[in-house]
């Protein structure tokens, strides 16, 4: 049959949800970034100190286990709100890592042959692309952080009894809230590097930098001008400090020295630095792009 004679006809099948539309930035995000093989396995690696921790809470709590393994029985006092804060510590740090090898390929490859314009060519916004390459890292981060934690928390809760897990409420909230927060921080942040310099390589090595370097410039400061303001540049100091007043007593704020700046300084830094990234990519994601020549 010729093709002037068929009649052609607009699709009638399913549609997407508007609500939903993101969430296939998401599926794709997380297919392209377990066809590496040693991503998958350091996604895998995450997951060991959770092991570690869950046998440590079973040891503490059977004694037939201790027994065995010739532990002094009465160690249950040793999974407390310190023991949660020093492995969401742990977690964090292996979820950076995390975030550092695949978060800038993710929104870097779409800067190339001008591929964020193909997107929001479509029905949808520059929110919900947003919202699905931060959906992969929230998830991923998620599944490494306040997850177990809480998975920990449960099975100690429950292995425990006389009402710990009631009692102990506290530790679950700081759970979930510290470790949401240092999610938003990272995700933003993460996306904002890579939007503005728009290359995976350069986007990790300041990724390193804004980590591990630029700490160095707040001790510098604080050690010129004498004073410890210097720290709201040392963005895994500022985390802890909100996490040891979240999880800690005062006795162990003090032993462990997160105390040294304002818990309020802290927790404005953050969100400062939050807003910063959310500015940055609302100013580089276009719907399209002038070429200079």
């Amino acid at each position: 049959m010729a093709v002037y004679k068929r009649t052609y006809k607009a699709y009638r099948g399913p549609v997407t949800p508007a609500w939903s539309r993101f969430t296939v930035l998401t599926r794709y995000g997380f297919s392209t970034l377990f066809e590496s093989r040693p991503f998958t396995a350091y996604s895998v690696l995450c997951l060991v100190p959770f092991l570690f921790a869950l046998v440590f809470i079973y040891v503490v709590n059977n004694s037939a286990a201790q027994a065995l393994l010739n532990v002094k029985p009465g160690q249950q006092t040793l999974v407390d709100n310190f023991f949660f804060f020093r492995f969401l510590g742990i977690e964090a740090w292996m979820g950076f890592i995390l975030t550092a090898w695949g978060a800038p390929g993710m929104i870097s490859k779409d800067f190339a042959n001008h591929g964020v314009q193909l997107y929001l060519s479509r029905p949808l916004s520059r929110a919900e692309y947003l919202a699905g390459k931060i959906s992969v890292l929230a998830t991923l981060l998620s599944c490494v952080t306040w997850v177990p934690a809480l998975v920990l928390f449960g099975v100690h809760a429950e292995l425990q009894g006389n009402h710990w897990g009631w009692t102990n409420l506290g530790v679950a909230g700081a759970i979930i809230l510290g470790a949401l927060m240092w999610i938003a921080l990272i995700s933003l942040l993460s996306m904002a590097l890579a939007v503005w310099v728009r290359w995976r390589i350069a986007a990790t090595a300041l990724m390193l930098g804004v980590f591990f370097l630029l700490p160095g410039f707040g001790e510098a400061a604080n050690a010129i001008l004498r004073t410890q303001w210097g720290k709201l540049l040392n963005f895994p100091y500022l985390i802890t400090t909100v996490w040891g007043h979240l999880f800690l007593t005062q006795r162990q704020l003090q032993f462990t020295g997160f105390n040294q700046i304002p818990l309020w300084s802290a927790w404005a830094a953050l969100l400062a630095v939050c807003g910063f990234s959310l500015w940055v990519l609302n100013l580089r994601l276009k719907a399209r792009e002038v070429e200079r020549g």
